[in-house]
């Protein structure tokens, strides 16, 4: 993002103020606010349509046959990957969603344990999501909600899966598991469009309290970048006038 005057650098610190501070923190961890400050116009949380006018997984078991599986290739978006979804596959031993591709749900478990990692709402899904050695895995039986003998814990209402794609995107799908009828189903999905940066699954109870602390250390790395900027700009229109005064 160039900046060509001290209104537009203003409006980057504007910008960088009204970031939550888990997307504006992940900038700087991954190196955008010492270069080009990203702004909450170019990071936005994306909806992925679900329903009947996108992908159409809304049904019961994704709305797939039983005793077959369904692949979806370019999900969320062309090139991030594949979303398979399975209903009573394989003599009823295989229900649930599994990715491949580069696009990896996220596991608690090793990759030969059913282990879908439930996220609550309020949820944040990032580099560390699962916790306790989990990770996300493509192509792995690990993500499943029943694989032969192997049964996921139910998911409640409010709960999430989270994925991240192959452009390092991550994203959560809401999802209901109930291992009692062997049925599972989605209801909405989303991922952030800034790769490396967490995702909130929605619904959050209570919005936490901000550190004050926390807040000023962060700004001030922001208004650091900032500063740095403007006396580039400064620099190169004092060559300029040189130049064509010369």
């Amino acid at each position: 993002m160039a900046m060509n005057s001290k209104d537009e650098v203003g409006s980057a610190a504007t910008e960088a103020a009204t970031l939550p501070l888990s997307r504006l923190g992940a900038y700087l961890a991954i190196g955008v606010g010492t270069g080009a400050l990203a702004t909450s116009a170019e990071a936005a949380v994306v909806p992925i349509p679900v329903g009947p006018s996108g992908f159409n997984i809304t049904g019961v078991n994704g709305g797939v046959t039983a005793g077959t599986f369904t692949n979806i290739n370019n999900f969320p978006t062309t090139g991030a990957g594949s979303l398979f979804l399975s209903n009573a596959f394989y003599s009823g031993q295989v229900t649930g969603v599994y990715g491949g591709s580069g696009f990896g749900l996220a596991t608690g478990g090793s990759n030969i344990t059913v282990d879908p990692v439930n996220f609550a709402a309020g949820a944040l899904i990032d580099a560390d999501a699962g916790g306790g050695g989990g990770e996300f895995r493509s192509s792995s039986v690990s993500s499943l909600f029943k694989y032969g003998t192997l049964v996921s814990p139910d998911f409640g209402p409010n709960s999430f899966l989270g994925f991240r794609d192959a452009f390092g995107r991550y994203g959560y799908i809401e999802t209901t598991w109930n291992s009692t009828t062997n049925q599972f189903q989605i209801f909405s999905a989303a991922y952030e469009s800034v790769a490396g940066v967490g995702i909130m699954t929605p619904g959050a109870a209570a919005v936490p309290e901000i550190d004050p602390t926390g807040l000023a250390s962060t700004m001030s790395l922001v208004m650091g970048s900032v500063a740095m900027l403007e006396q580039r700009r400064r620099k190169r229109a004092a060559a300029a006038t040189v130049a064509v005064t010369a």
